[in-house]
């Protein structure tokens, strides 16, 4: 996606180990304990090529927040009908592609604070394209909460998905977030429109 392009690949594929290496670290302690030398030789990178990328473990942990919130800015962006099965699938393979990383931030095993961002990224484009869907001349921000409540319960099933490890097969979950989100879509039309 976007923020991939200008590096090349081995960057990308060591920012990616390492991205993976330290989520698996996240999963079993705390970030104030874990020390680059063991990231990195559990990454199997050289410290070095660590500090040429990162200042230390905080700002590794920081960018791997902000490379998730811009692929799925990314995903959100793309030029497709906002079909609920078709983003779905678009973020699910995402999450399938990159399941320690989400598994870690989605599952909440860190903080909240990707959960919030990600959250009102996902609620502006809701909205967003709820009013254009509709044709609604209601303002914008009267729909907010409703997209703020629709959004928490998915959250809470993709957190769920990914604390209890993707256990449950993801067309189910697909499928279960798809009828949620066409239930509300009917509301917010009755409502609204």
């Amino acid at each position: 996606m976007s923020t991939n392009k200008k590096e090349d690949r081995r960057v990308r594929k060591t920012k990616k180990a390492l991205r993976e290496t330290l989520a698996e670290l996240l999963i079993e302690k705390s970030i104030q304990n874990i020390t680059v030398k063991e990231l990195t030789d559990k990454a199997d990178v050289h410290r070095s090529t660590f500090y040429a990328n990162f200042k230390d473990i905080y700002d590794l942990y920081s960018q791997m927040e902000d490379f998730v919130i811009q692929e799925v800015n990314d995903i959100l962006s793309s030029e497709y009908d906002f079909d609920t099965r078709v983003f779905f699938g678009v973020l699910f393979r995402y999450i399938a592609d990159n399941k320690k990383v989400c598994r870690l931030l989605l599952g909440g095993s860190v903080n909240n604070t990707f959960i919030n961002r990600i959250s009102d990224m996902i609620e502006d484009s809701c909205v967003y394209c709820w009013c254009e869907e509709f044709k609604l001349t209601t303002d914008a921000e009267i729909i907010k909460p409703y997209a703020k409540f629709f959004l928490s319960g998915g959250m809470g099933v993709v957190g769920e998905w990914a604390a209890n490890n993707f256990e449950r097969p993801v067309e189910e979950v697909m499928v279960m977030l798809a009828e949620i989100e066409n239930i509300f879509r009917q509301f917010i039309k009755s409502k609204f429109a």
